[in-house]
């Protein structure tokens, strides 16, 4: 079946060129690209099965899909439907071939492919292409600084010994003492938005710490908060990359679902350079990237300013706190949970646990060569990234009170990272869905493991 679904793409894509010639030449305006996507992916996946070809497949199943519409207006109907039919056979492909590429680890249900499961897979298949797309490829003296800043930063780490203590790295910040409350409506519920100073300052001559504190709009925490008159438990929700907008989050993590019937109150928190505290036209971009100290300097901050807001929860009355992230925002809990102590509950959903074994998992093979030339070392950079590293750090929430969801058929993160840290935390409670990393809080099993979660840490007696 896996070569079968490497050739549909191939056949979809020629099939919609010589349909769309053939028929409506001037059709070809709005079928090359969709079917040249087709035809790149398929070729790829025939010859060389990597990550790259069933992305592609997928980008142009989603791009000749959407392009049907404005064919039918100027076309007919005929050759639309061609083209939708042509394109959803070439996505669903992308997502049953990448499950078939899918290591087989213990402990980890298989994945088994159907239309369904290979859908949500090529979800994010598309997502990934767009993504490489859209990222522009560095040039070679952005890559000498970058390796350049990376020696000089382990030279520093060895010298303060954080290598051998990594959580001696972290500072301990001051409590808020004012802060920002607005109001606003949300999903129908009375909300305040909470905006303060974050404070946070990279320890002294540290590479990247000019850059870093540069992004103005970052040096401002924010946080949306529901909350009840009367004491009561929080969760606080740390979102995905990318993410940071309040109404996203707000439906990303069911707030309105779990305010009312959890009787918890929550905290949406927007990590650095998210959503308002993106530098114009990057959200989230600056977290990630190419220097390893963007990643230290961007997830110091994410910690430093959680604790400060669980700090000012304790001030409101709290009788229990827990952390709940999705992805980029699982990591950071992953991390809080092991610097931070006294939380009651930790929820790490679709979580990576090594940063550079994704950024090289994502890599394409051109990217892999030109930080090589450079002189990247990923050993030495995962050293630098291991003061914010999860497998770095010992778990400080009871083992009982850890919970990780996970997707089968993630293209995200690697399931061996997932894996990695679910045997980091002595294998806690665990819930596996089929899907991608995309679609895993829209499907039942991640959110009854939610639910449960909360329940037995926060609002049992």
């Amino acid at each position: 079946m896996r070569f079968i679904s490497a050739w549909l793409p191939l056949a979809t894509g020629l099939t919609l060129l010589i349909y769309s010639g053939y028929y409506a030449k001037n059709a070809l305006i709005f079928t090359t690209l969709p079917a040249a996507l087709m035809i790149a992916g398929g070729m790829r996946m025939l010859l060389n099965p990597d990550l790259r070809g069933p992305q592609h497949a997928a980008l142009g199943g989603v791009v000749g899909a959407l392009l049907a519409f404005p064919i039918a207006l100027s076309y007919g109907a005929l050759i639309a439907a061609a083209m939708f039919g042509v394109s959803i056979c070439a996505f669903i492909a992308s997502g049953w071939f990448q499950l078939h590429l899918q290591p087989k680890l213990q402990d980890i249900p298989a994945p088994l492919p159907n239309l369904a499961y290979s859908a949500k897979v090529a979800v994010d298949n598309a997502f990934l292409s767009l993504m490489a797309w859209l990222a522009p490829l560095p040039s070679a003296t952005l890559l000498t600084e970058v390796v350049a800043e990376s020696k000089a930063a382990h030279e520093i780490f060895i010298k303060n010994g954080w290598l051998d203590k990594p959580e001696s790295y972290h500072q301990q910040p001051p409590e808020i003492e004012s802060c920002e409350i607005t109001s606003l409506r949300l999903g129908g519920l009375e909300c305040e938005y909470l905006k303060v100073e974050s404070g946070y300052l990279p320890p002294a001559a540290l590479p990247g710490s000019d850059r870093w504190l540069s992004y103005t709009e970052n040096k401002t925490s924010h946080a949306l908060i529901l909350r009840r008159k009367e004491p009561a438990p929080w969760l606080i929700c740390v979102h995905g990359f990318g993410m940071g907008n309040p109404k996203q989050d707000f439906a990303a993590f069911r707030a309105k679902h779990i305010f009312a019937t959890m009787k918890v109150n929550i905290a949406l928190f927007t990590l650095p350079v998210h959503g308002p505290r993106a530098p114009k036209g990057f959200n989230g971009a600056k977290f990630m990237a190419l220097s390893p100290m963007d990643f230290v300097h961007a997830e110091s901050q994410a910690i430093w300013d959680l604790r400060r807001l669980i700090g000012w929860i304790r001030k409101q009355g709290a009788t229990k706190i827990g952390i709940s992230g999705i992805s980029l925002g699982a990591y950071t809990s992953a991390v809080l949970a092991s610097i931070e102590d006294n939380l009651d509950c930790v929820i790490a959903g679709v979580p990576p646990a090594d940063m550079m074994a994704t950024g090289d998992y994502l890599a394409s093979s051109l990217e892999r060569r030109l930080m090589a030339a450079a002189g990247y070392d990923a050993d030495r950079d995962r050293a630098i990234q291991s003061v914010v590293s999860p497998l770095s750090l010992k778990p400080r929430v009871p083992h009982d009170c850890r919970f990780m969801f996970a997707a089968t058929g993630d293209q995200f993160v690697p399931i061996e990272q997932i894996n990695a840290l679910w045997q980091h935390w002595q294998q806690p409670k665990i819930s596996w869905c089929t899907g991608g990393h995309v679609s895993a809080l829209m499907q039942k099993a991640p959110r009854t493991l939610i639910d449960e979660a909360i329940a037995k840490t926060l609002c049992a007696p």
